[in-house]
């Protein structure tokens, strides 16, 4: 074995590993003692912070408590401000005053007094009346009214009321006469017990003590815990040098304590937040604990790590075979370190500490035109230019270790943008920079799109929101924010950001049909709506539609205010409801002209034929009288019927239903066309003003029906579903014949009866249907039963436009049955 050793070499020496062996435990050691010195730092740190917060919470706790206070003064000083008006007051009403002051709400246990320069002149905890003592006689009040003098409405320190045997606090209010001098002071005292409840209030859960002192320093009643006292002159001390707010610490021992104050510029009273020393201190022995727990942990750990170090350290032969091998895989990652900065897009170079180029990559060559030799060892600005952000981001790399990231104009290609990245190395500075001028000027192409996008609706006059997919609003225009404005939201941003349906506008959220268009259950949604808040109110317009863009689903909802053109067609309706109320009267005036003259005319004319036809001959004058005799019987039927289509019925007296039958009896006597009536109960307590129109209708339909359906029956039926009116008018004529259109191309008219008969519809938000053939014509008459536009519309084609009034909206029925027998 030993002649196998070969010369010059020779095994590791028992030194050399003992050697190993120290390097390794001093390392470990370092290690341990720099791991217990870094975990020690940082819980005590955060052990700190934690204490500092709970002296945060402390002073929290008592600025909390002194705006409490200076609440209730307020409220006191508003009180005592509202009664200095009284009429009683005024008029110099006292004992009305007094009943007054009685019956004011106010704190319980608390009371009234009113003073004047010498006396206490009435206090609501006596009877009115009762002798009451001098002000002189009082111990400091002479005092506090000199201080009322001076402030106007004064809070006065912790009083001890020997009769009431109360401490109580005393808020006076100066009151003057009309020359501006003070010749009265009206007083509430308030148990001192009622603003320690004010202060409880607001101190909540925070663990801290929260008491509070008058202007002398002297604590009221209750909120200090026993064992937490403080010592006054030491309190005195501390409060006197502060300006108003700080904290500090108390004594030793078990009355140990952490004192938080804060003292109010109004009233000048003191609230002081008191802990227990233990609860203060408790983030630092816990962080004590930890570190102690952390050090044991460590040493146990690094103890084992250095045991099993030392069992597997080798010759040393093997720990330089380990280092060679690590040399070698070191050098191979440099190599494809070096592949992959040769591969990428971006230019990329070192820099040492001097600012000179120690490596370029093949994109920098590019960029630059240069050769690598050229390159290497240059200043980085002769490849980049002398560009001030470039400078400062390279020495804010090099000098202060920060990375830099940041777009500018190239120094040297004026037309090129680049981003220019620089990081801290040990060497100097790795430095990244490319050509982002295309992907610049396609931002810029998007911003410039979104503006013209966003200019474009602020162009539009109606009120546009654009949403996302889940119904947030992403976008508005101006006429949305103006409109936001006049409805009363405060927020900024006027919904952005927020779901549409929490957004809606008064009178549009009773629609379920936009929840439809957002959820994609429809593809759009038309209504009319009215705001009723608005004065005067306004009536909208609104539309919304879904519709997809690069791949996502969008939907667009527009108001535009249409209170104009609502306003034109009340105006034509009342104009078109005056013009029918003149044509019933000219009606009218026509058939009591026909009636009362040209009949009686006519029946002259027929006795003087009796006459006449005596004087003719008995054969040809005989017969030529008789036709003349049945022509003239024949107008005056036709004459007595057109009074009798032209007079009106009485509705007003008679009722809907019984008018109707009236007049459908008239009307079968006269032309002998069989008239039948149905009618659903409750016809006759429809509005007046619809009743007449219905009547009218009927009217004008039979008159149509006798003049040229040439029928034999007819058919009148009223319906009331659960929202509309239906009337039907069906005849068994030959129907309604289509006349060739005029050579103009105009439409040929249908005369003033059907025309008539929309008009009268229309006020009522009602529509007309004629449905006519070779076995007769139906008339279909529809108005909503609320008085609004019908929701089914004028024709089958027409979307619904629905009408919300206030809060009822009108929803389309079912249609009613076609009269039986009838084609």
């Amino acid at each position: 074995m030993l002649s196998a050793i070969p010369i010059g070499k020779r095994p590791l020496a028992t030194a050399d590993l003992v050697g190993v062996r120290k390097r390794v435990i001093l390392v470990a050691a370092a290690t341990i003692g720099l791991s217990l010195l870094i975990a020690a730092a940082t819980l005590f740190w955060h052990a700190y912070e934690e204490r500092h917060s709970i002296a945060h919470r402390g002073l929290a706790a008592a600025a909390a408590a002194t705006t409490a206070v200076e609440r209730q003064v307020d409220a006191m000083g508003y009180l005592l401000k509202g009664l200095s008006r009284s009429p009683f007051l005024r008029s110099g009403d006292l004992e009305g005053f007094y009943y007054q002051l009685q019956a004011t709400p106010r704190p319980e246990g608390a009371w009234f007094i009113l003073w004047d320069l010498d006396w206490q002149v009435m206090s609501t905890a006596r009877p009115f009346g009762s002798a009451l003592p001098r002000v002189d006689d009082l111990p400091g009040v002479r005092q506090r009214l000199d201080m009322v003098r001076a402030a106007g409405l004064s809070l006065s320190d912790r009083i001890h009321m020997q009769i009431e045997q109360r401490w109580v606090v005393a808020v006076s209010l100066r009151l003057d006469d009309a020359d501006g001098r003070m010749d009265r002071v009206l007083t509430l005292l308030v148990p001192e017990e009622h603003l320690n409840a004010a202060i409880a209030d607001v101190s909540g859960s925070t663990g801290w003590t929260v008491v509070l002192l008058d202007r002398q320093l002297e604590r009221l009643s209750g909120g200090m815990e026993a064992g937490l006292a403080v010592p006054v002159a030491e309190f005195r001390r501390v409060t006197d040098a502060a300006a108003g707010t700080g904290h500090f610490e108390t004594g030793g021992g078990p009355g140990a304590a952490l004192v938080a104050f804060q003292r109010s510029p109004v009233t000048g009273y003191t609230a002081m937040s008191v802990l227990p020393a233990a609860a203060a201190t408790a983030p630092i022995l816990t962080a004590v604990y930890r570190t102690s727990l952390a050090s044991v942990i460590l040493i146990l750990i690094g103890a084992g790590s250095v045991l099993v170090l030392l069992r597997s350290i080798g010759p040393v032969e093997a720990l330089k075979l380990s280092a060679a091998a690590t040399h070698a895989e070191l050098l191979a990652a440099n190599a494809s370190l070096s592949a992959i900065l040769n591969s990428v897009s971006d230019c990329y170079f070192t820099l040492d500490r001097s600012c000179r180029i120690t490596y370029a990559n093949p994109a920098t060559l590019c960029w630059s035109g240069m050769a690598r030799a050229e390159v290497i060892g240059r200043s980085y600005t002769e490849l980049v230019g002398h560009h001030t952000a470039c400078i400062r981001a390279v020495k804010q790399a090099i000098e202060h270790g920060r990375a830099f990231r940041g777009e500018f104009p190239s120094s040297l290609r004026r037309d090129r943008l680049i981003e220019f990245r620089a990081y801290p190395s040990p060497e100097g500075a790795s430095i990244f920079f490319s050509d982002v001028t295309e992907r610049h000027a396609a931002h810029l192409a998007l911003v410039r799109e979104r503006e013209l996008l966003q200019a474009s609706l602020d162009a539009l006059s109606a009120h546009v929101a654009v949403l996302d997919g889940r119904g947030r609003i992403i976008t508005v225009n101006q006429a949305w924010h103006r409109l936001a404005e006049e409805i009363g939201h405060t927020d900024p941003a006027h919904g952005v950001g927020a779901g549409y349906p929490d957004f809606g506008t008064p009178g549009e959220r009773n629609f379920t049909e936009i929840e439809a268009v957002i959820d994609g259950r429809r593809p759009g949604f038309q209504a009319l709506y009215r705001w009723s808040d608005a004065e005067p109110q306004r009536w909208f317009t609104v539309r919304a539609s879904r519709f997809r863009a690069g791949g996502e689903s969008h939907v667009i909802v527009s108001h535009e205010d249409v209170t104009e053109v609502m306003a034109a067609r009340a105006s034509i309706n009342e104009l078109s409801d005056r013009l029918l109320t003149l044509q019933d009267e000219e009606h009218q005036r026509i058939a009591a002209e026909l009636h009362d003259s040209t009949t009686q005319y006519l029946v002259a004319v027929g006795l003087n034929l009796i006459k006449v036809e005596r004087l003719l001959p008995q054969h040809d004058g005989q017969r030529l009288l008789g036709e003349i005799d049945r022509l003239l019987e024949e107008a005056l039927k036709e004459l007595r019927l057109f009074t009798y289509l032209l007079h009106p019925a009485g509705i007003d007296e008679n009722g809907f239903c019984d008018t109707v039958r009236a007049f459908a009896s008239g009307f079968t006597d006269r032309t002998g066309l069989q008239v039948a009536c149905q009618f659903d109960e409750g016809a006759d307590s429809l509005p007046i003003d619809l009743r007449r129109a219905l009547l009218r209708i009927v009217q004008e339909a039979l008159s149509n029906v006798h003049r040229h359906a040439a029928a034999s029956r007819v058919v009148v039926d009223l319906r009331q579903t659960s929202d509309a009116i239906i009337l039907c008018i069906a005849d068994d004529g030959h129907g309604m014949r289509t006349r060739p259109a005029r050579e103009n191309g105009n439409k040929v008219s249908l005369g003033v009866g059907i025309p008539g008969m929309r008009i009268r519809l229309h006020q009522f938000g009602g529509f007309l249907r004629i449905r006519s053939g070779p076995r007769g014509t139906v008339i279909r008459a529809r108005v909503p039963g609320c008085g609004g536009v019908d929701p089914a519309g004028p024709t089958g084609s027409e979307a619904p436009i629905p009408i919300l009034s206030g809060q009822v909206a009108c929803r389309p029925g079912n249609s009613p049955a076609r009269p039986q027998g009838l084609p």
